[in-house]
């Protein structure tokens, strides 16, 4: 099924899907875009690279609620937080934002054991992907075509979007995209030039240059087991490093998180909220000992959790090449570079 509509009318396509459920898209902030709730249909805006943020926060959001309770209460009268979800739409996700979900789903349910919370959300979401404009070259920092992923790949996505002029072409990908380009009127039929048109610029999407080096995962996992102790190594990539842990807050695919209580007052709240390797006590243990106490072993563990122990364990690797890791270090560290000086070790 592929159907468009006039890039002029995107608002009315908001406000049509702003009555069927809650929509997250793309606004602009002071220092950027963002993913975002839509309130107002004139706040999405389409005219994007990418976000700062990635939108795995519409699934792991950075503070999440569990348990309410009260501490001078038995713990079998502690309430758990309802989750309450709606139909979600989530509009103008890029390729290799789209291809995270898929290798986060590893984590919060095809591994065997389930998150609920991961789940409900991804049960009731509706995935608009966006293809990256072709015309206008990849920034330095992306790789993602290292990694498979096209500038317009449809993988991932249930409804799939491409700008064809003053036009925005939509092809659903699964049966979720079938049914909801069938319920918004205002979409027009795609005609035989469009879905020409759309074909073209999936395979074009392919050809889109990021910066790119063969990569093999069980090669690049094996050099970086052998290189582990390589103390050498890893202060040299690390030496700038600051521990702030924006590369990991930023990053489509990490996703620590801790477990705390916070009370007041006697009522209290159990709350997950993101965590970080790159922290220096996300690994202090309580006798006081830390086994990541150097900055580089913390940069170790980030980067070969993603490219050696995830593709161990489950036969990919953990990172799509959005580029955002290396865009947003204050100190230019960059994870692409870290692998080519690692595959020439």
């Amino acid at each position: 099924m592929l159907k468009k509509i006039s890039i002029k009318k995107i608002n009315d396509l908001a406000a049509a899907l702003m009555e069927k459920g809650t929509l997250l898209a793309p606004v602009k902030e002071a220092a950027g875009h963002n993913f975002a709730e839509i309130k107002d249909p004139q706040q999405l805006d389409l005219d994007y690279y990418n976000t700062i943020v990635s939108p795995k926060t519409v699934f792991l959001p950075q503070k999440e609620d569990f348990v309410r309770y009260e501490t001078a209460k038995p713990v079998a009268e502690a309430q758990p937080v309802a989750l309450n979800i709606k139909a979600t739409f989530l509009f103008g996700v890029r390729p290799c934002d789209a291809k995270s979900f898929q290798i986060m789903d590893i984590h919060f349910h095809a591994s065997g054991i389930i998150d609920p919370y991961w789940q409900q959300r991804r049960d009731a979401t509706v995935i608009f992907g966006s293809a990256f404009d072709l015309d206008i070259p990849a920034q330095d920092a992306d790789f993602y075509q290292t990694l498979g992923i096209g500038a317009a790949d449809p993988e991932g996505s249930d409804v799939f979007m491409v700008k064809k002029g003053e036009d925005l072409l939509m092809k659903a990908i699964t049966p979720q995209g079938e049914e909801i380009l069938a319920r918004l009127a205002m979409l027009g039929e795609g005609k035989p030039a469009d879905k020409k048109y759309f074909e073209e610029y999936i395979k074009k999407g392919s050809q889109h240059q990021t910066r790119n080096m063969c990569l093999d995962p069980q090669v690049i996992a094996k050099k970086l087991e052998d290189i582990f102790h390589s103390g050498e190594f890893w202060q040299a990539q690390s030496a700038a490093c600051l521990s702030c842990g924006i590369c990991t807050f930023v990053c489509p695919t990490c996703y620590c998180f801790d477990i705390c209580d916070d009370t007041l007052f006697s009522r209290g709240v159990r709350r997950r909220v993101w965590d970080a390797c790159m922290f220096t006590d996300f690994t202090l243990e309580a006798s006081g000992h830390n086994p990541r106490t150097h900055v580089y072993q913390r940069l170790r563990q980030k980067v070969c959790h993603k490219y050696s122990f995830h593709v161990r364990k489950y036969g990919v690797i953990s990172c799509v090449g959005c580029g955002r890791c290396t865009r947003y270090c204050p100190v230019n560290i960059d994870i692409y570079s870290i692998i080519q000086d690692a595959m020439k070790a």
